[in-house]
């Protein structure tokens, strides 16, 4: 990836890297370039958080066609021309907030745009110019306390973020869970989530193939497909209980989710859904699943 010109003071981040300055001095980054070091490899997937940021800033009344002005990126000198945005600190700090939580770059780019859109919003005005040498030792040793304080406070808002997205994301998906759930109510805060956070129909037999493909439920034709997996049980991700109908007298087994698998599951569903835009695997992976 080509590089564009720092505006920054020699700042190692790759943010600093990729930031863009206008003739007239506003600064701005390209999405394409966001999308590269945020670790997405298609641009469909990443047009997801890119989507949900611009959803979230009409939602909030801030000018979207401002903060997300549309632009085209060239690859090469005769290559065609993509499609890409222009985006303010503010849109790409939306971006990062709304992008993949398993992914550890965008943990960093959620902690640089927090940081620096505190930054910006803390800074103090210009002053006048010392009048004397005594001031401006003064005013040197203020400015050097203030240096050292926000250091301070960006390395601890660095590490709030950064332990605090992973729960923001989970949040997001389903309020925490301190208890087990059957596989059928999971699913149903799959879907759920599915409409109101992407805008896509999962399907339960999504949810249910999706658990069998990973271990935690039992695959194929066999008479217990569905049931927890030996697997999913030593691991405290699943269990099966067994209840009786009283009207029938038949045993049935109901898989249940316990909350550590539960947790396992969401970071699966979401780190697929970023990357691929829906929960249905490939043709080649569904074969034998569970319904």
């Amino acid at each position: 990836m080509s590089v564009p010109e720092t505006t920054g003071r020699g700042c190692e981040s790759p943010f600093d890297q990729i930031r863009q300055t206008r003739p007239d001095g506003s600064e701005f980054w390209s999405a394409r370039d966001l999308q590269q070091v945020m670790n997405y490899t298609r641009w469909s997937g990443f047009k997801i958080p890119l989507e949900r940021a611009m959803k979230a800033a009409e939602n909030q009344g801030h000018d979207v066609g401002r903060n997300f002005q549309g632009s085209a990126k060239v690859s090469g000198e005769r290559g065609p021309a993509s499609e890409d945005f222009h985006l303010t600190r503010f849109a790409a700090y939306l971006v990062a907030m709304n992008g993949d939580p398993n992914k550890a770059q965008v943990a960093e780019a959620q902690a640089y745009f927090a940081i620096q859109t505190r930054i910006a919003e803390t800074a103090p005005a210009p002053f006048a110019l010392p009048q004397s040498m005594s001031e401006a030792l003064r005013l040197a040793a203020d400015q050097f306390d203030r240096a050292e304080l926000e250091a301070a406070q960006r390395r601890q808002l660095a590490a709030k973020v950064e332990h605090d997205a992973p729960m923001l994301a989970k949040a997001e998906a389903h309020s925490a869970s301190t208890t087990s759930i059957n596989r059928q109510d999971f699913a149903r805060e799959v879907q759920t989530w599915g409409k109101k956070i992407h805008g896509i129909w999962i399907l339960q037999k999504h949810v249910m193939a999706f658990l069998a493909h990973k271990g935690v439920t039992v695959r194929g034709d066999r008479s217990d497909a569905g049931q927890a997996t030996a697997t999913a049980i030593r691991n405290g991700w699943a269990e099966n209980s067994k209840y009786t109908d009283e009207t029938t007298g038949r045993t049935f087994v109901t898989t249940r989710l316990l909350p550590k698998g539960q947790d396992l599951a969401w970071k699966w569903i979401t780190s697929h859904v970023e990357a691929n835009g829906t929960l249905e695997l490939p043709r080649d992976l569904r074969a034998g699943d569970a319904a």
